[in-house]
């Protein structure tokens, strides 16, 4: 009866490991979405900006750089993101996997 409870307890840990392990990358698969979103609407002013400057208008050279600095930056932080959203499936990968592995089939006694 022990073996089945400490089975039993095994194999709760290996699903709060697992569940925590999704929820980790679900905040931050958000965080992601959260960056792209900021550097579309930066990419989006720097454009406009640039295309202002190209049809004449009188455009801020330090708000030009300031988007270019801006997107530098995105950049970066959705790397690290990227990263750790590695990190995180790989942390999962070999427990999951162990986990979902079948048993050992049974002794035939013929």
């Amino acid at each position: 009866m022990s073996g089945i409870l400490d089975k039993l307890n095994k194999e709760l840990e290996q699903f709060g490991r697992r569940a925590q392990a999704a929820l980790d990358e679900g905040k931050l698969q958000l965080e992601r979405m959260r960056l792209r979103r900021e550097q579309d609407e930066a990419a989006r002013q720097l454009g406009m900006l640039h295309y202002r400057k190209t049809r004449g208008q009188e455009v801020d050279v330090l708000e030009l750089d300031a988007y270019l600095v801006k997107l530098d930056n995105l950049g970066t932080a959705l790397a690290r993101v990227d990263q750790d959203i590695a990190a995180t499936k790989r942390e999962e990968g070999p427990e999951s996997e162990s986990a979902e592995t079948p048993a050992e089939p049974a002794a035939r006694s013929d």
